[in-house]
């Protein structure tokens, strides 16, 4: 988990993983080639930096699936001659052409994940009914969120690496990358079940949802998780929720990370825990607006908690 700089595009291309790549420099070199490389359970993700024009070719190497998404100057690149926009990723499977040309410096991100948790991911068995390479237009939308959720986890790796020494956090942080990535691809957590016709009572839903939550009170849960503990559909989940609580899961289960991140922050070492470190534990990665929740929540900022100005 670190972030490099290097001298020559050979070097910088030789440092993607899961891939076996050659390259070939285009344009002037005009800015810094560097790597961020975060490894989390069943998964690496790469956020790369590329200092000019170049053209790479190569494969992935077996065992997975490489999501590759542009992030910054996205319209001076192509892969495999189809030219790349904001809303387009490429899930390349192993021993498919990857061809990937740019005119100018940009930046990507890329996340390699195993054939069988990606399977479960996409609900398809991929090796059987997906094995072609493919782009993937994104909707706007979802798109803009999850370059926003990528750039913040970047920033983080990049700035603070030492936030993901802890096996929670990088435990946190691989649950939330791979609902985010579902979310923008998929429109949704594939593996939550359709509910049944069966009517289910709100007490026994919120019940169901809080016994969840209590099982599991240092672990990052998602609304689709809590829905299929209850044995009901999402919208469903948030009609309990708000009858119950007058707030719905999304707001209940912000409310509880910040709850969750003053619990470790009062307890903490300010010598050896910083607030960024708490937060990413629990899957926090936009520092600034947790910042101004949390203070709205509790009357104070997150930084005076650690110092213990109670």
């Amino acid at each position: 988990m670190a972030t490099h700089t290097y001298t020559t595009p050979e070097a910088h291309v030789a440092a993607v993983q899961n891939t076996n790549l050659r390259i070939n420099l285009l344009s002037k070199s005009r800015a810094p080639w560097t790597m961020s490389s975060l490894g989390l359970p069943n998964l690496k993700a790469q956020w790369g930096q590329v200092g000019g024009g170049t053209l790479v070719e190569g494969t992935t190497t077996p065992g997975g699936v490489l999501i590759f998404v542009p992030t910054q100057n996205a319209r001076v690149m192509r892969m495999n001659g189809r030219r790349f926009d904001a809303q387009t990723v490429r899930l390349q499977m192993p021993g498919d052409e990857l061809c990937l040309s740019s005119t100018d410096r940009h930046g990507w991100f890329a996340l390699f994940i195993p054939h069988e948790i990606f399977a479960k991911w996409s609900g398809i068995d991929t090796l059987a009914a997906a094995p072609a390479s493919r782009f993937i237009k994104i909707p706007w939308e979802r798109a803009e969120a999850f370059h926003r959720i990528v750039a913040r986890l970047g920033s983080i790796v990049q700035q603070t690496p030492n936030a993901f020494d802890s096996t929670t956090a990088t435990k946190t942080t691989a649950r939330k990358l791979a609902e985010s990535v579902r979310e923008a691809l998929w429109g949704g957590d594939a593996a939550t079940p359709q509910p049944g016709r069966h009517l289910v009572p709100r007490k026994q839903i919120v019940r169901a949802a809080m016994d969840t939550l209590d099982q599991r009170d240092c672990d990052y849960i998602t609304v689709g998780e809590l829905a299929t503990a209850a044995g009901v559909s999402e919208r469903t989940l948030r009609t309990a929720f708000q009858d119950y609580f007058g707030v719905g899961p999304v707001g209940f289960l912000k409310r509880r990370t910040l709850n969750q991140v003053r619990k470790t922050l009062q307890t903490a070492d300010p010598s050896a825990t910083t607030v960024t470190q708490a937060a990413t534990q629990f899957g926090v990665w936009e520092l600034g607006r947790f910042a101004q929740d949390y203070r709205q929540l509790f009357g104070e900022l997150p930084s005076a908690t650690l110092r213990h100005q109670l």
